[in-house]
């Protein structure tokens, strides 16, 4: 029996079909690549907010207790009005 070859444009086809899947499997790496380096971002940029707004939460409760201390030693420093007579 001879070989039966297949047409050209048969061929052709194929290539074509064998080259698409191989650039949609390109692509498909190339995303899940960009998606994890996106995530990884996200983590890192996460962690670093987070890190800010404790930062920022000392600062003000450091605020806070330094305005309370200097408004309890104003309330002292305070003349207070003497009702007795100054026998």
């Amino acid at each position: 029996m001879s070989e039966y070859k297949k047409p050209t444009y048969i061929i052709i086809q194929e290539a074509m079909a064998d080259r698409i899947r191989f650039l949609e499997d390109e692509l498909y790496e190339r995303a899940y690549k960009d998606i994890e380096r996106q995530e990884a971002e996200i983590d890192r940029l996460r962690v670093r907010c987070l890190d800010l707004q404790l930062e920022n939460a000392d600062h003000v409760w450091d605020d806070m207790r330094r305005s309370a201390i200097d408004r309890k030693k104003a309330e002292k420093r305070r003349p207070h009005r003497r009702w007795r007579g100054w026998r």
